[in-house]
């Protein structure tokens, strides 16, 4: 009571009328009445953080067995998958190496049978080139023998051909031998006694001739 009426002098002595004064003071009784005093809001605020602790500890245990719950269902998931996985692994493995031993098998009997066929081929190839060493060792033999004889047509005809130039000259040395008889006797029956020298130089120049 005593702080409304200081409050009311106070208002007064600012300028109010006594009448406002009182109900600006009763206005403000009103509403501080109606407004939560300190220890109030400590006490909610209180009740309130023992809410909001209950609600985080529950909230952390249901996260908790939910977290428990999911890794025990992971846990359990992931060994399913890894079981799967080890049988699927196994299967084509297995699978793998049966394709793989047939994969072999094939290979080695294709294999074999290459390498048949390259010895067949290595062994006609072989034949194939004595044939044609013995060909051209044929050959050559025979073109020796060609050269040989050829040589020795040629030597004989050489020879005979020699044989026929030298006779040819012999005769048509005596044939001139005789021309220049016949003109020197006839250049002796023209001329009469024409001097020695002069028959002389005649004959020579028939020999020139």
């Amino acid at each position: 009571m005593a702080n409304v009426l200081a409050a009311v002098r106070r208002l007064t002595a600012s300028g109010f009328s006594e009448a406002q004064a009182e109900a600006v003071v009763e206005t403000i009784a009103d509403v501080q009445d109606d407004l939560a005093t300190r220890s109030d809001l400590q006490a909610q605020s209180a009740e309130f953080r023992a809410d909001m602790a209950a609600q985080t500890a529950e909230f952390r245990a249901d996260m908790a067995a939910q977290t428990a719950e999911f890794r025990t269902d992971m846990e359990a998931q992931t060994a399913e998958f890894n079981s799967r996985m080890e049988a699927q692994t196994a299967e084509f493995n297995s699978r793998m190496e049966a394709q793989s031993a047939k994969f072999d098998s094939r290979m080695e009997a294709q294999s074999a049978k290459f390498d048949s066929r390259m010895e067949a081929l290595r062994a006609d190839m072989q034949k194939q080139m004595a044939e044609h060493r013995a060909r051209m060792e044929a050959l050559r033999s025979d073109m020796q023998e060609q050269m040989a004889n050829l040589r020795l047509d040629m030597k004989e005809e050489m020879a005979a051909l020699r044989s026929d130039m030298k006779e040819q000259a012999a005769e048509h040395r005596s044939e001139m031998q005789a021309l220049e008889l016949r003109l020197t006797i006839r250049i002796g029956a023209v001329v009469g006694a024409t001097s020695l020298v002069t028959v002389g130089v005649l004959a020579a120049l028939i020999a020139l001739l």
